[in-house]
This record gives structure tokens, sequence and C-alpha cells, in this order.
């Protein structure tokens, strides 16, 4: 089956000011490179990828665009049209752009604020065996208080996933939801049909407590490194390990 990796860049990161104030965060430096480099390091074992796709805002359209031509890539960048924070489409609009022009591929969607060390292919490949249902990667977390800044899962002991609290200060476990998901093109019409029923659209944990509310999604326990780069303590973290030890 053809998959279309989509890139969601489209947030302002307004908790990485300054550092964020005129540079979208999936730019910000890495190593010798940006973390958007990083991310897309993850890709090429994707079997049957056939494009990759990255939402971002009309303020940062440009940059994404002279990166992706100095790399070579063959990313192609989509404006959401937005320009401010207050003026965001959310996560879940932005992905209903790069679902238009996925085709009938399935979607395997990034957060370009997730960093990790294990294969993609790994994930994917465990996600199409539950196909047409949807999948999720999942990781856990050290504690039920770090739980708390994460979607947070429970499971049966098929995969299947009962349970979806969005930054509970009460997590029901510590199982916790990375922005990395496998959305089957049997499925992908759920997409609209979300953002039609008038929830919110922000978050992409949103969609994926609603999936499991109408239906099987499953979560795939993918251990060993994670980072989410949401803060600048984070950010600062990600500098100090990633690149040597990515630990």
């Amino acid at each position: 089956m053809p998959v279309t990796a989509v890139l969601l860049a489209a947030g302002y990161a307004t908790r990485l000011y300054p550092l964020t104030k005129d540079r979208p965060k999936a730019l910000l430096p890495l190593g010798e490179g940006v973390i958007l480099d990083e991310v897309i390091r993850s890709l090429p074992g994707v079997p049957g990828l056939r494009q990759q796709i990255l939402v971002t805002n009309h303020r940062f359209a440009t940059p994404f665009s002279e990166w992706a031509r100095l790399r070579g890539s063959a990313v192609q960048v989509i404006d959401d049209g937005t320009e401010t924070a207050e003026q965001r489409l959310g996560a879940i609009r932005d992905l209903e752009l790069a679902w238009k022009q996925a085709g009938s591929d399935d979607l395997l969607v990034l957060g370009t604020d997730n960093l990790f060390d294990w294969p993609l292919e790994r994930f994917v490949a465990g996600a199409q065996r539950h196909s047409p249902s949807p999948s999720i990667a999942l990781w856990t977390a050290a504690s039920p208080s770090a739980a708390t800044q994460f979607g947070v899962v429970l499971r049966e002991a098929s995969g299947r996933i009962t349970q979806f609290a969005e930054k509970s200060p009460n997590p029901p476990s510590t199982e916790v939801a990375l922005c990395v998901y496998y959305f089957p093109t049997a499925m992908c019409g759920k997409i609209r049909e979300f953002i039609a029923s008038g929830e919110n659209t922000d978050a992409p944990g949103f969609f994926i407590k609603w999936l499991a509310q109408h239906g099987p999604v499953f979560g795939l326990m993918m251990g060993g490194v994670w980072h989410d780069i949401g803060t600048l303590k984070a950010y600062e973290t990600v500098i100090a390990h990633w690149v040597g030890g990515r630990a």
C-alpha cells in the first residue's frame, strides 16, 4: 500500500519564545543541522513511502520551502494560510489539508517536534497488521507524574485502546501517546467526520480519543529513546544528549 508521510509543523511554539518568535520549532539548530533533519532521517526505511507532505502556517512557509530547497528534499510544503497562534487551524484541520493531497495513500503522521531512536518501519509494519484500523506509537513514561504532560492510554491484551486521557492530572497508566500515527486510507474519512462533529481540532490527542470511542484503535509500544520538544528545557536536553549519545 502506498504511504504518504505527513509532517505536522503548523504550530507557533509559543512556549519556546524567544527562540521560535521568528523561526519554526522544527528548524531550530540541532547538531550540524536542525530538528527537522533528524525527523526526515527516520523515513527512508518505510516501505511503500510515496511522498512527504509538510503542513505549516503562512508565517513559516518560506523558511520551510527554503530548507527543502537547500537540502534538495522532495518534501512538499503546504501553507495553511494562518499567520498567528490565535488564527491556527489546529492539527486535525492541518491533517485534512495533507489528506486531500495524499489521494488514496495510507497516512503516516509525524509531529516534527518528536525525536525517537527506534526504526519507524517497525512501527509501520505493526500498524499495517491492524489495518484498516488506525494505530499510534506508545512509550512508557518514567512515572505517573511525568505522564500528566501527555496523552495516556489503557489497552487490552490485543493492543486495542480502551481509554485515552489527554494530559490528565490522574493518568490511568504511564503509557503515553507519541505524535506518531498510522491512518489506513479506509478510515481517513473519519478526519472530516471528526471536524464536522465540532470536537476540539487543536491537539491530535483529541482525535485519537474520539476514534477510540467510535471503533478500534491500536497502540504499539515502541520503547527506546523519545524526546518531545515542547519546552525550552526539553530542547536543551535534546541538544545535550541527542546528537552524541541519543539518550
